[in-house]
Parts: structure tokens; sequence; C-alpha cells
């Protein structure tokens, strides 16, 4: 097994190793701590099938069945699938997932740990998914900036319906109905703006547009500004890894330090289909 950084800021490559046959304690071990450490891994060359997959990310803890239950793998409640394909009119997957920065289900009071990607068919160009690291990022702010967040706690929320900085895919044909269905599952939960990681013990940021709509206890007059300032500065270049995907990949990132976007590129008959299983994490502080 091989360990490769794929940047400065965030990412390594882990080749040479079956994921689904080769990892006894002492490989799975380095994994984890190559996670904890580059926070974005890229194994390559593994094809796994969904019950491999689930297999795998069920060594980093409690599989989470996704809310969508329509595009959930049928004989694998824990892989969801995303795409832009379709069948019978209608796309097989979700078709506009990770469209705007975000970190996977940070409106639950309990978000997701992890989130495992497989590369199932992939476009002819573009698809490409960014990552920042919302450690550097904290790290990176003014002193002045830190002051007015320390302490503070940002409001979440999954519906589209009402959040002004993101837009409705022309993909999602059952828009309406499937973001009052959000809202009315889901009351609005807050987290700390600062999140320690369990693990490390490292400050990250812990808000990105997609999700994160106010700040509790502050007016919107003075909220939504600094959320701006925080958004356009969490995603400089600097913090930023842009991940090219290939034939095979199986790619997992830390949802407790980073957010992701998925940067689109391609459009039907081009089809990118992936398979997703995440990690249920731990209430953050």
């Amino acid at each position: 097994m091989k360990i490769a950084p794929l940047s400065d800021v965030l990412g390594a490559e882990i080749s040479g190793v079956d994921i689904a046959r080769d990892l006894d304690g002492e490989a799975f071990a380095a994994v984890l701590d190559a996670f904890h450490r580059y926070r974005v891994l890229a194994f390559r060359e593994q094809y796994l099938n969904p019950a491999d997959q689930v297999g795998f990310a069920a060594r980093f803890g409690p599989l989470e069945v996704h809310d969508n239950r329509r595009y959930n793998l049928p004989d694998h409640e824990h892989v969801m699938v995303l795409s832009n394909d379709l069948r019978d009119g209608g796309p097989i997957g979700v078709p506009d997932a990770g469209d705007s920065w975000h970190t996977d289900l940070s409106f639950k009071e309990t978000p997701s740990l992890c989130t495992l990607l497989q590369a199932v068919r992939l476009p002819d160009k573009g698809g490409d998914t960014a990552f920042a690291c919302m450690t550097r990022a904290y790290a990176a702010l003014p002193a002045d900036i830190k002051a007015r967040i320390a302490g503070r706690r940002a409001v979440h929320n999954p519906s589209k319906l009402v959040n002004p900085r993101v837009e409705i895919s022309p993909l999602r044909k059952d828009a309406d109905a499937f973001y009052k269905g959000q809202s009315a599952r889901f009351a609005e939960v807050s987290h700390p703006i600062v999140r320690t990681h369990p693990a490390t013990g490292e400050k990250s940021l812990y808000v990105q547009p997609r999700f994160t709509v106010g700040i509790e206890g502050m007016d919107d007059e003075e909220a939504q500004p600094l959320l701006d300032l925080l958004f356009a500065h969490q995603i400089r270049p600097e913090f930023v890894y842009l991940n090219k995907w290939r034939e095979g990949d199986l790619l997992m990132w830390d949802n407790r330090c980073v957010i992701h976007y998925a940067t689109g590129g391609y459009a039907w008959p081009d089809v990118r289909t992936m398979h997703r299983t995440t990690v249920l994490g731990d209430r953050p502080y």
C-alpha cells in the first residue's frame, strides 16, 4: 500500500491495495491515520460493488440510510445513487447532488462523519469535485473575525426554498414537494461556527452556503454579511483541492473539517453516475 499527497492543502492517493479484502487491522489503522492527516483520500482502481463499498464504509462507524429513499439501491439501503442518467423520462439518481459548496447532512442534529463516493460511470468531460479545508480556512481568519464568531452558533436548514444563496436545479422536477417535505421532517438546527475535531482536536469552520442560513441570536442585518464574508473566505484558492476522477476511484472525505462542491460541466447524454455511502458522526462541539 502506498500513500502519496495529492496537493499541498488536502488529499492523499492510496494505491496498491484492494480495500475490500486486503486491509488487516494494521493496514486499516494506517488508512485511518491518513484520513485524519489528509482529510480526503482517493483509493485508485477499486471498482467496488455496493456490498464491498458498504463493508468498507462500515469500518469507520455506523452507516446512515439516506433520507431520499427513492434513489437508494433496492438491495443496499445504505447506498444512494447520484446520477444525471435517465430512465423512463426521469433521473435514475439524485440529479443535482453537490451543486453548491456544503458539508454533508449538517442540517441534522448529528451530521455525517464522512462520505464515501464510488465512481460508477464518468462523463467524457467535467464532473470534477472541489474540496476546501476548513481547518486552514479557520486558522487564516483575521483575529477580529475569530473574535466575532467565537462561541457563536450557526443555523442550518436543508430546504432550498428558504435559502436565497442557492438555486433549485431544473433537473429536479419534484423540487417544491421535495423541499417542503424536508422542512416538515427536519427542524432547523444550530451548530458551532467553529467546530472542534473529535479525533485531532483541531478547530475548523463549520458553515457553508448550501445549508447555513443564519446565526443564532444575531439579527440578519449583521449575520448575513458576516456569513457572506466567511463563505467567500473559505473557498480561497489556497484552501482548495480539485479532484479529477478516474475510473474505479473510491473517494472519502471528512465532513467535520472539509466542504465540497460538484463542479458540473457535463450534460446528458454524457453521464456521471456515483454511489454514495455516509457514516454517522457525532454532535459538533
